[in-house]
């Protein structure tokens, strides 16, 4: 094999070359990320800044870190930052260089890094207004689950009670309401609101906030009662805007107390999250006593069971169990009380109680993007490289049928660059989507399924996948050519490495003959081998009479 070196000298540049962590990416756990820096053609480096950036669906980079690689005369540096991701899945980390003056491929000095961040424990906020037999069924299940890290906060008494007693000799502690949400807000998975009140308790001027943690990545779900939704002065709040359903009812009572079955709908039949609750039950529901009452689902919402004859005021059937994401983060609407029935109840006895515990397990689940939960798993095959062409690899789950819309999106803006389709079967075989080609940067892959029989429903079960593009990959990063590789390949194979302008005095292969007509014939007809092969028959037939054999 013979060698040709294109390039004896390296130009004047500046990159990032690897980005390599040590140990796995856990939520909430500090990260090192080993950052090697390199120069190289004779630029002048010494201290190179270095910044570590979180890409977020909306909005700048949140940066994580920063440092100074000192680079070595060898044109070599290395620089440790340490991150802290607040977030489990998918996260895209742009690592930048502010290269010095006379850098001749600015290209290379952002490099990204997508990182798979796992989760050691949930940790949960369970804040609830009464103790409820609701409540203490949710609560059971969290407190038993060695998974879970539940905070659980309930309010015993009102502002309003007379207890004919100074603050001091009460056993009840103040709900810290400020402390909660304004400090120890972030560091929570997943935050469930259970018939509580926002105003008598303070939480209204941390509606934004909450509302904020849901954009950054964070999961919410609101429970029903007497005190959740519109009667829990949570309409018209930023807050609403988050939530999957419209809280915007007009006059109409925020509570109905009459008792009713929920209806699930195709969408809630073909979804997964709702897979392991239908595996106990079937699809009928237990008997409810009662609902908040709510709006239309709004855009991008998902519609799990509906109320059997209540309606909105466009007149479709009110929103029961409702699905949403909004931004990084995930959302959950349910207008009931009484999913303790699954557990204590004459129905309940069906399924020996499991029923209340795959519902809400399946519940969280989807909230922290368990892929057991995710109708699909999406991702870029081979990675991505700016500019050229980009294949997304759709991996349905089986007994998934419909069609399949595919949105690709630009972290940061949020502005979508590619919309496709493809038909799915119930096999889960993967379908390959044709991309084209991708600048550079992260994107949002968002994958919603719609399926067959619920073309006329809102919105199909959704999942996401984050990934980068980067022009070049390691190739770019290091733009140094190695002339001495190529010169001891040449020599391992026999052959010889020369620069350009000698590339003529290579010996060219000797010619290869090429048979451009070829004809066969057999030796003898077809009658000929016949009549030899009985011939050969009928001899061998008259030597073993002959000796006795026969």
């Amino acid at each position: 094999m013979h060698t040709v070196a294109a390039a004896t000298e390296s130009p004047r540049d500046a990159s990032v070359r690897a980005v390599r962590t040590s140990g796995a990416a856990v939520a909430h756990q500090p990260l090192s990320l080993r950052i090697d820096i390199g120069c190289s053609g004779g630029l002048a480096c010494d201290a190179v800044p270095v910044v570590a950036r979180e890409l977020r669906e909306q909005g700048a980079p949140t940066t994580l870190a920063t440092g100074t690689a000192h680079v070595d005369e060898g044109g070599v540096g290395t620089v440790e930052l340490g991150v802290t991701l607040d977030r489990a899945g998918t996260r895209i980390l742009e690592v930048a260089i502010d290269a010095p003056d006379g850098d001749e491929l600015p290209e290379n000095d952002v490099r990204y890094v997508t990182l798979d961040v796992a989760r050691d424990r949930i940790r949960v906020l369970h804040v609830a207004g009464r103790p409820t037999y609701d409540v203490r069924a949710l609560r059971m299940w969290l407190k038993a689950d060695a998974s879970v890290d539940v905070v659980a906060f309930f309010i015993l008494r009102t502002p309003g009670d007379e207890v004919n007693a100074s603050s001091d000799e009460l056993a009840l502690i103040p709900f810290p309401v400020d402390e909660l949400f304004s400090v120890h807000l972030s560091s929570f998975d997943a935050v469930v609101l259970q018939d509580f009140d926002a105003k008598p308790y303070g939480l209204t001027k941390h509606l934004p906030a909450l509302a904020q943690y849901v954009d950054k990545g964070g999961g919410l779900i609101m429970v029903g009662g007497p005190n959740a939704f519109v009667p829990g002065n949570y309409a018209r709040t930023r807050l609403a805007r988050v939530l999957p359903v419209d809280l915007d009812i007009g006059s109409a009572p925020g509570v109905d107390l009459g008792a009713f079955v929920p209806r699930i709908t195709a969408a809630g039949r073909a979804a997964p999250v709702l897979a392991p609750l239908l595996a106990l039950i079937g699809d009928e529901m237990p008997e409810m006593p009662g609902t908040n009452v709510v709006g239309d689902p709004l855009p991008g919402a998902t519609v799990l069971m509906t109320h059997p004859t209540r309606t909105t005021a466009s007149g479709a059937p009110m929103p029961v169990l409702s699905l949403g994401e909004h931004e990084s983060g995930r959302t959950i609407a349910l207008t009931l009380d009484g999913s303790h029935r699954l557990l204590f109840s004459a129905f309940a006895s069906s399924s020996a109680g499991r029923a209340h515990g795959a519902f809400w397990d399946a519940l969280l689940g989807w909230l922290m993007r368990d892929p057991r939960f995710e109708p699909a798993a999406i991702e870029a095959r081979g990675g991505c490289l700016a500019g050229e062409e980009t294949t997304l690899v759709l991996r349905p789950l089986v007994g998934q049928r419909g069609e399949a819309k595919v949105t690709i999106a630009r972290l940061g803006s949020g502005a979508v660059v590619r919309t496709l389709s493809a038909r799915i079967g119930e096999g889960g075989e993967p379908v390959e989507l044709a991309a084209g080609r991708l600048d550079p940067g992260g994107y949002a892959a968002t994958v919603e399924i719609v399926p067959a029989e619920g073309a006329g429903e809102a919105k199909g079960a959704t999942t996401r996948r984050d990934f980068a593009c980067e022009r070049g990959g390691d190739e770019w990063a290091d733009p140094r050519p190695d002339v001495a590789r190529l010169e001891e390949i040449a020599k391992a194979t026999g052959g010889a490495s020369v620069l350009p302008p000698d590339a003529g005095s290579l010996p060219l292969p000797a010619a290869t003959q090429v048979a451009a007509e070829r004809h066969v014939a057999p030796l003898l007809p077809p009658w000929a081998w016949t009549l030899a092969a009985a011939a050969a028959l009928g001899a061998h037939w008259i030597v073993r009479r002959r000796g006795g054999l026969a």
